[in-house]
């Protein structure tokens, strides 16, 4: 099976997995196939106010994670996380509703990025705390920023066949060719499809950009890298994707350094 074919069998997975209930009014339910970090499905409500379509979890993602002893309300670690999680992903927090607006023409998009955005959030419970206190995205841009033996450009987005745009933390340059990085704390089930969803997706605008010598290295921290799991990392280095371990610095610089 080919890449195309792998592809073409996910989106098809995401088609008919995902449901679209009508509820009071004009709202609608999105039910994802995607679960969060208690086993329960990913869902929220797309409204329509005349101008926009607004995409909400209805406060329910908070609501679920203080239940579960997580206060992601308190101006604190988590709180900071979260809201930077919001901010790069284009998202709101109102009151305690995680929240999207958005265009007819963007709402494939807007309905993709808030999936992906809630995961995000619900991984924040998973956070040793001294993770949690290190703000692991910015400590990672902090050392690449600080240190000469790389060569780095932030913040890239790249759009994929299916229209989707996916975002890579960081494009370097490496030895002559073009590596593409992600960050993540830590690889769950559900980031991993998503890690290989964007990477397959972007494969042809990809090669158009950076040519066939371009790869993608996930960097996660050490508390992540100690509770991979053997399978998931087997799955991404089928498809040539590298993990690293943010502590191994010799590796760090080997795969990604000048």
């Amino acid at each position: 099976m080919d890449s195309k074919e792998i592809k073409d069998s996910y989106i098809e997975y995401i088609k008919e997995n995902t449901h679209v209930n009508l509820l009071e009014g004009d709202s609608q339910e999105v039910v994802t196939p995607f679960v969060n970090t208690y086993g329960d499905g990913i869902s929220f409500t797309i409204k329509y106010d005349g101008n926009y379509y607004i995409l909400t979890d209805d406060g329910f993602t908070l609501w679920d994670l203080q239940l579960n002893g997580i206060d992601l309300t308190k101006k604190n670690k988590r709180h900071h996380l979260l809201k930077s999680i919001l901010n790069y992903n284009g998202l709101e927090l109102i009151g305690e509703e995680i929240i999207k607006k958005t265009k007819k023409n963007n709402l494939g998009q807007a309905i993709h990025d808030m999936t992906q955005v809630l995961l995000n959030v619900y991984d924040l419970s998973l956070l040793h705390p001294q993770t949690v206190q290190s703000h692991f995205l910015e400590d990672v841009r902090s050392y690449f920023d600080g240190n000469a033996e790389y060569k780095v450009f932030p913040d890239l987005s790249i759009a994929g066949k299916s229209r989707l745009v996916h975002k890579f933390n960081f494009l370097m340059m490496s030895k002559g060719s073009y590596k593409l990085v992600q960050v993540h704390n830590k690889i769950t089930k559900e980031k991993l499809h998503f890690i290989l969803a964007s990477w397959l997706d972007t494969t042809e605008n990809r090669i158009k950009s950076y040519g066939r010598y371009e790869s993608l290295s996930i960097i996660i921290s050490s508390d992540g890298y100690k509770e991979l799991k053997e399978e998931y990392e087997d799955a991404l280095n089928e498809y040539g994707v590298n993990i690293i371990n943010f502590q191994d610095k010799k590796r760090l610089k080997a795969q990604l350094g000048a």
